[in-house]
């Protein structure tokens, strides 16, 4: 059975990643969103746990655009936490990329 999840933090960070996205990249981010929320993410997309956080994961929308959410099953919400290239990628082009729109998870996970 699916979980149905609402999305309650990180729009910031997803419009401002959206400023300098294309539209193709945004559909892509959108529906990866779309199947976050309806419960059908780890049947399309490759999920990763990230494992200095066990709440984060790290979507594959693209082999180089991820999204990092954090699953509060408690309250079947999720929220986005990080938007853009993989963390080594964004490492290894240095002034290319600004800096990563992360924000940190809450101190108990949650």
């Amino acid at each position: 059975m699916a979980m149905r999840l609402q999305l309650i933090e990180g729009i910031e960070l997803l419009d401002k990643w959206a400023e300098s996205a294309t539209q193709a990249r945004r559909n892509v981010m959108y529906e990866a969103l779309f199947a976050i929320s309806d419960g059908s993410a780890f049947l399309i997309y490759d999920i990763f746990g990230d494992p200095a956080d066990r709440g984060i994961f790290v979507v594959v929308v693209k082999p180089d655009l991820v999204l990092k959410v954090l699953l509060q099953r408690a309250d079947s919400s999720f929220a986005i936490r990080y938007v853009g290239l993989p963390d080594g990628e964004a490492a290894g082009l240095g002034s290319e990329v600004g800096p990563p729109l992360e924000e940190p998870s809450s101190p108990d996970g949650a």
